[in-house]
């Protein structure tokens, strides 16, 4: 399976308190090649870019107990909802090939914004798909005064202005349907992007069988997160959601 991973800081998101998604941020570097994944300079598939948080990819880190290299409450990184992605397009027929996009930017606004001034990644690489999983974080002031909903807006313009003819906008993990807030700005601001579409995983959120392994990750901040069923679930979303734009 061909997936690169490139990261630079990552932040993690942890369960929402009292209305907010997010329950800690933590920063963490690594640097080098990922373990499992793998680095190409040709191939034939089309490249899939995803953006996201910890549910994408998150280094190790030993406040939570977390000692994975991939996204957050799978058990390794061929279960993680990235690397599933590609599995099912592969077996559809569709060699694409999947990359995590770069974080680098430690002066940014929050998640939203460091893919906004990401767009050297994307222009240099030129995907054909992105898949955007970044809405977590934003809280209750970011929803209440709009800046969500703007902030999620300049970056589907920088990808629409990058020359990204499809990306897919996957709803907040935690909300349990498509009218929860975070929805709604997504929803907003998709509403200029006619050719970009909302990926909806919220009855995945709905299903507690769907969080982490409470028996494998003792921290709820781990646990929070989407296990394997539910990391198989959003891959599916996703990958449907590719295959049909294929």
């Amino acid at each position: 399976m061909q997936v690169r991973m490139e990261i630079r800081r990552f932040r993690n998101a942890g369960p929402p308190p009292a209305g907010v998604m997010g329950l800690r941020a933590i920063a963490f570097i690594a640097v080098g090649i990922v373990s499992g994944c793998v680095f190409e300079t040709q191939h034939k598939g089309p490249d899939i870019l995803f953006m996201g948080n910890s549910i994408t990819l998150n280094a190790p880190a030993p406040a939570f107990h977390w000692t994975g290299n991939w996204g957050m409450a799978a058990t390794a990184p061929d279960s993680d909802y990235v690397h599933q992605t590609v599995r099912i397009l592969k077996e559809k027929g569709m060699e694409a090939v999947g990359t995590v996009a770069a974080r680098r930017c430690p002066d940014c606004d929050g998640a939203l914004d460091e893919q906004i001034h990401n767009m050297d990644q994307v222009r240099e690489m030129r995907p054909r798909f992105v898949v955007v999983q970044l809405s977590e974080h934003s809280g209750d002031v970011e929803l209440r005064s709009g800046k969500m909903t703007a902030q999620y807006r300049m970056l589907l313009q920088g990808l629409k202005d990058a020359g990204v003819p499809h990306a897919y906008c996957v709803s907040a993990w935690g909300e349990k349907s498509a009218d929860q807030p975070h929805a709604e700005a997504i929803n907003q601001a998709l509403k200029e992007f006619p050719a970009y579409e909302f990926v909806d995983i919220t009855a995945v959120a709905a299903d507690t069988l769907n969080y982490g392994d409470s028996t494998l990750f003792k921290d709820p901040a781990v646990q929070w997160h989407p296990g394997n069923r539910g990391m198989r679930k959003i891959a599916e979303a996703v990958a449907d959601a590719i295959w049909a734009d294929r």
